[in-house]
């Protein structure tokens, strides 16, 4: 049956039966490359099934046998079927991700793949949509990232050739985060159960929320969408270390959740560990209500810095820097282990046209105000680690000796309780950035130190039981 030639078939039937024939050319798909053809025949005005085909020559014989098949044998509904089958066929050839680059080449239009991962029954599911120029399309999991990067391209292929619309994948890929086919609110409150406002900041507010399939408590962050925005999300997913907030997915949505921006403002929802309500500076400011100075407070002070540093140089190893390091932004998870957090104004540590302006929090913000590297942030630990360490009793108090700790000036006090937590502070404190040590040389240091410091305890207590 391969061999038969059925387009002269075809016109020999139409000839014999004095029928018009005529084909008609229904375009291509794919990249150039590996391009799909279509044509139908079209007999006295009605139309056959379409032929699909390598080549436009294959595409017209396929036509011509799909229309004799319908002529002769009644199979009409079984061709239609299969002439599906066939073009599904002939699109598992292609590839999606090459086809959808060389359409945003074609139009002028930026793709960007927008990879995230979601948390699932046993690990972390990964996800995948595209922005093509303006809009976004629909999200879609995969058992790897590079299949959920596959199955999201072949979405946009389908949706722009018209094979299937946004409410049919919302049906039949589970969907994530369409942009206006979808109602994109439900996707935070069909999911979760919002159990408390947490806080409210520059970026916008921040909610416990519970998954209402896995039960599990999150944090669920909510802002107003901006570019910008984006760098927060993309720091938190290169990132996965005990000592940092982790990061599970982030979605954007048209509506809001108790929040307003612009009308033409999107949301940007990011989907956090839960870490407890108090931060750093609330431990810090309990402790400072405490009657005395006491030893507990130094060993307490001592563990916390030592994970701050440890959470530091992880950052710094990725190749970014924090730039807002502060005890606000310092959170502590469910064992009460440090989670350093607000990556808002995160950078890299490469890019030197996003640091000629310097950013942070004035009162932990580095002597250099321009251009700056990772150093800035062991500037902000010098002061957090004297702030962990030395009671302060009012804000006044602190007002007044805070411009002199910044210059290396430290109560008398201090420098005789506290001698080697002072020189470590002192090196960090250094004006030239060049001469502070680097994240991995004060873990170093304070593992030393902390070594020392446990064993004059032990000795202590065990002399006064003797």
């Amino acid at each position: 049956m391969a061999t038969k030639n059925y387009v002269a078939e075809l016109n020999e039937y139409a000839q014999r039966n004095r029928l018009k024939l005529k084909y008609e050319y229904l375009g291509s798909d794919g990249p150039d490359h590996n391009k799909v053809f279509s044509q139908k025949a079209i007999i006295d005005g009605k139309d056959y099934p379409k032929g699909v085909g390598k080549t436009k020559k294959d595409a017209k014989v396929k036509a011509a046998e799909n229309a004799l098949r319908c002529l002769l044998d009644g199979k009409c509904q079984d061709l239609t079927e299969n002439a599906a089958e066939a073009s599904t066929s002939a699109e598992t050839d292609i590839n999606f991700i090459c086809w959808l680059n060389e359409y945003g080449q074609r139009n002028r239009l930026t793709i960007k793949p927008m990879e995230t991962t979601r948390p699932g029954p046993n690990n972390a599911i990964p996800w995948c949509s595209f922005m093509v120029g303006e809009k976004e399309y629909p999200a879609v999991s995969g058992k790897t990232a590079r299949e959920a990067k596959e199955e999201a391209a072949k979405l946009v292929y389908d949706i722009i050739n018209g094979n299937k619309t946004t409410d049919e994948d919302a049906k039949d890929k589970n969907v994530g985060n369409g942009q206006n086919e979808m109602p994109t609110v439900s996707r935070f409150t069909s999911e979760f159960e919002p159990l408390e406002h947490l806080g409210k900041g520059a970026f916008g507010s921040v909610y416990k929320v519970k998954d209402k399939q896995l039960k599990i408590e999150y944090a669920v962050k909510i802002g107003c969408y901006k570019e910008k925005s984006l760098r927060e999300v993309r720091t938190l997913s290169d990132l996965f270390h005990r000592n940092i907030v982790r990061y599970y997915t982030f979605w954007m949505q048209d509506t809001g959740y108790d929040e307003s921006c612009g009308p033409t403002t999107k949301f940007l929802y990011i989907q956090m560990e839960l870490c407890a309500k108090n931060t750093l500076r609330d431990w810090i400011d309990e402790k400072n209500k405490e009657s005395v100075q006491n030893l507990k407070r130094r060993e307490e002070s001592l563990r916390i810095a030592q994970e701050i540093v440890c959470g530091v140089e992880y950052i710094h190893s990725r190749n970014h820097i924090h730039r807002d390091l502060k005890p606000a932004n310092i959170m502590f998870g469910v064992e009460g282990e440090v989670k350093i957090g607000d990556f808002g104004l995160v950078t890299s540590d490469d890019d030197d046209e996003e640091r000629t302006v310097c950013k942070g929090t004035p009162s932990y913000m580095a002597p250099e105000q321009r251009k700056y590297d990772r150093k800035v942030d062991m500037f902000a630990l010098g002061l957090i680690f004297f702030e962990l360490l030395w009671k302060l009793s009012t804000g006044s108090e602190r007002a007044k000796i805070w411009p002199d700790v910044r210059r290396q000036r430290f109560p008398e006090e201090f420098s005789v309780t506290f001698t080697k937590e002072k020189q470590i502070i002192n090196s960090l404190l250094s004006e030239k950035p060049e001469d502070r040590p680097d994240a991995s040389a004060v873990k170093a240091e304070l593992e030393e130190w902390t070594q020392i410091f446990n064993s004059h305890k032990a000795s202590h207590q065990e002399n006064q039981t003797v």
